[in-house]
């Protein structure tokens, strides 16, 4: 074999080696072409009347591009069963879920969890959330409404805050009885939505989309309305009061549902904003100014 023979066969040799890597080294990841989530075949919300017994609810989940406009099965009966699913903290004790095995779909896969809803516990909010190895994630809220109103909620601290110049200015506190009946919904326990009438004047709520959100709020004589796409009101709930030397922590809950559904509890304290839509509020309530 002649010099120039034996550098084309060993050239040759690299590249067929390199043909056969492709179908593994150089394959594109699932999760890299679909970081994120959502739902397969499933809601997104589902709300349970409370009662007795116990009630399964089947969730799915399916891969999804990085601005959500493209979506996938999971290719593989592995990447589907490598989703966890969890409950976010300070939910209702009434949900919890459990991780099933795939569900085969022609021959790609969803990953699939059950929710398993109490429905003679307390009632209140839960979020199952769905989480990949790219920190992607899907959220499923489940509520657990009572059949008839229940009686108000005493001692709950509200605070109200004009963020709208990017920092938070104090506005107002108070601490009091939450109705359910301050504002008009289907959900029948005094919710952080309700709160607000804690420190209110006087306000307004409405209907979009098909939730209940704060039109206009008037605090110390003045309104703060809602301006589609530029300002409006946002809430967070803290931890109940403790110790001098313990932090009241942000309850991570509230970060994901809206505050008609969230269910307020005596000690804790609901914090309103009113604020562009990139308010950050912070981890602990004593990040937030007191006067």
């Amino acid at each position: 074999m002649n010099k120039r023979f034996r550098k084309f066969a060993t050239t040759g040799m690299a590249a067929a080696i390199m043909l056969s890597m492709g179908a593994t080294s150089f394959a594109t990841d699932f999760f890299t072409e679909y970081p994120n989530l959502t739902n397969y075949n499933t809601d997104y919300n589902y709300t349970v009347e409370k009662g007795s017994g116990t009630k399964d609810q089947a969730l799915m989940v399916q891969g999804a591009t990085s601005n959500w406009y493209g979506t996938s099965l999971f290719n593989n009966e592995a990447d589907a069963n490598s989703i966890n699913w969890n409950i976010v903290q300070g939910s209702t004790d009434a949900v919890s879920v459990s991780k099933q095995a795939p569900k085969a779909v022609g021959n790609q896969f969803a990953a699939k969890g059950n929710a398993e809803i109490d429905t003679s516990k307390n009632a209140g909010v839960a979020v199952v959330e769905a989480t990949n190895t790219k920190s992607g994630y899907m959220d499923f809220t489940v509520v657990l409404n009572p059949k008839d109103v229940q009686k108000d909620v005493s001692g709950v601290n509200v605070r109200a805050y004009d963020a709208s110049s990017g920092s938070f200015k104090f506005l107002k506190s108070n601490k009091g009885s939450v109705s359910t009946s301050a504002v008009s919904s289907k959900i029948n326990y005094p919710s952080a939505m309700d709160a607000i009438s804690v420190v209110a004047d006087n306000f307004v709520d409405d209907l979009q989309w098909g939730s209940k959100f704060l039109k206009n709020v008037n605090i110390n004589n003045k309104d703060y309305p809602y301006m589609e796409n530029e300002l409006g009101w946002m809430y967070r709930v803290y931890d109940s009061e403790g110790n001098a030397t313990s932090e009241q922590k942000m309850v991570d809950v509230s970060e994901k549902v809206g505050g008609e559904t969230f269910d307020v509890e005596s000690g804790q304290t609901v914090v309103w904003a009113y604020g562009g839509y990139s308010v950050q509020f912070p981890e602990n309530l004593s990040g937030l100014p007191t006067k």
